[in-house]
């Protein structure tokens, strides 16, 4: 939980995230031993820089504003993929939902990114959203 409070805290000072883009809107993955997607993030660029090798070797470092990483963390969501926080280099991670996350970066974002179809609906793609059919 300690390493979860450092990134946050390091997180909303800048009000970004890092990281690791093989081209654009292709970023690094990972997936744990049950197959579970996750989208590592890190608190500064000097840490992406270090994740940036093996198998990410050939990707480049980037940042994403809190506005537009709360939009996308909207989609993350929707298609079921989470959050890892600063991955370590063994392959630990601090898995965080997409969709918790998301709260949580909601009131530090701004309108300065938005998609023209962009809905502002806050619907809650959590646990139990799809109920069947009576």
């Amino acid at each position: 939980m300690e390493r979860l409070e450092q990134f946050l805290a390091a997180i909303l000072e800048t009000r970004k995230v890092w990281l690791l883009q093989a081209r654009e809107g292709f970023f690094a993955m990972l997936e744990d031993g049950d197959g579970e997607p996750y989208i590592p993030l890190w608190e500064s660029e000097e840490q992406a820089k270090q994740a940036a090798q093996g198998d990410w070797a050939d990707y480049s470092v980037t940042d994403m504003g809190f506005s537009e990483l709360e939009h996308w963390l909207k989609e993350l969501a929707k298609d079921d993929i989470d959050i890892a926080i600063s991955p370590e280099a063994d392959g630990e991670i601090t898995a965080i939902p997409s969709i918790k996350f998301r709260t949580w970066v909601k009131p530090y974002s701004d309108d300065s990114y938005k998609e023209e179809d962009d809905d502002d609906d806050d619907f809650d793609y959590g646990e139990g959203w799809a109920q069947p059919w009576s």
